[in-house]
């Protein structure tokens, strides 16, 4: 049974996860990666590497077919916010041959990736989602009137790894926050994934103040809520997660339990919460692995092996779903050898 890891690109902890997932399910199998750049460290470290076009290029799914056709694969799991709403659209054209994709249907996925509807999407839940305008006018007023109060936070409705978030602490800085945060949004390739336009596409919150918490929500194929893990971030770096914490919060965990059962989603996402000292407040959901999950896979989590069980119609073990709480963990860069004679190129064919 083989399983394809697209977007791989720095992820080589998630190969060597799903590798040791395979021996723990007593399952044979081989890992496929895939990814746009030759030099991808995740492409050194599966059984079989590919490199793709890019993610915006009109024949990536095509090659990601091509690749589960040829090597057989069961399972594909996207890990890259580039390729998950496109990937989404097209889960038909995997599942016609057979392959199961960790990945949630189009509707959910844009309702996790418009921040400015978490306001409908969370109605009824235990967390609440931070106030929030959708022009600097809008913005302007709500301070004028004391609904709202600097600071603000300015980010994209659909962004991915901190790119359009800006800061205002007053209105003087309020409108070139908003010009700074849609110049960015321009220049970045998330742009041409958004549904509108960068002027239209950044929004303006209250800003929360407190603990920041990472929450995992792990859904089986047919959207059945299976397990949530938590963390405690103690540090960022570049838009993820340095230094954390693992936690076991039952409040949390509720929360992600709402999550998983009103999104229906297929496999894995991830979402950003802060706790105020009163209220939880949900900033951000991600469909997709997020790279945090390793704290929680060495805290004795192993969802890799939970996906392989799920495949290959095994048992799901208890302790695959369970972390040690108290756990803290710092994140570090190790190296690989490139070896680009390893990898096969999917050459788009030009129509």
């Amino acid at each position: 049974m083989n399983i394809l890891l697209s977007s791989a690109a720095r992820r080589v902890d998630f190969v060597k996860y799903f590798k040791a997932g395979f021996i723990k399910a007593g399952v044979k199998g081989r890992i496929i990666t895939a990814d746009p750049d030759y030099n991808a460290p995740a492409l050194q470290h599966g059984d079989q590497g590919y490199i793709t076009p890019h993610q915006t290029h009109p024949a990536y799914i095509d090659s990601l077919v091509e690749i589960c056709r040829e090597n057989n694969v069961k399972g594909f799991i996207p890990l890259n916010d580039m390729e998950i709403a496109l990937v989404a659209a097209h889960k038909g054209r995997f599942e016609d041959i057979g392959v199961s994709v960790f990945a949630p249907d189009p509707a959910a996925v844009e309702k996790m990736r418009d921040k400015g509807s978490y306001e409908k999407v969370f109605n009824g839940f235990k967390a609440k989602t931070p106030r929030t305008y959708f022009t600097c006018e809008e913005a302007e007023r709500a301070v004028l009137t004391g609904e709202a109060v600097f600071p603000m936070i300015l980010k994209p409705r659909n962004g991915s790894a901190s790119v359009g978030i800006e800061m205002a602490s007053s209105l003087k800085e309020l409108y070139p926050a908003y010009r700074s945060s849609v110049e960015q949004l321009k220049r970045a390739p998330i742009h041409r994934l958004a549904v509108n336009e960068p002027e239209r596409n950044v929004i303006i919150q209250e800003f929360i103040h407190g603990e920041k918490f990472s929450m995992d929500i792990f859904n089986d194929l047919d959207g059945n809520f299976i397990v949530s893990f938590v963390r405690q971030q103690l540090a960022m770096r570049a838009g993820d997660v340095d230094r954390c914490r693992i936690v076991t919060d039952p409040v949390l965990h509720d929360i992600c339990r709402d999550i998983g059962r009103n999104l229906g989603h297929a496999g894995y996402v991830n979402a950003d919460a802060y706790f105020d000292g009163n209220h939880y407040y949900v900033i951000d959901i991600n469909p997709r692995f997020a790279g945090g999950y390793s704290f929680s896979h060495e805290a004795g989590a192993d969802i890799p092996a939970v996906i392989i069980a799920i495949l290959s119609g095994g048992e799901i073990k208890s302790e695959w779903l369970n972390q040690k709480e108290g756990m803290e963990f710092a994140r570090h860069d190790t190296v690989s050898v490139i070896y680009s004679e390893n990898c096969r190129e999917m050459v788009p064919v030009e129509h």
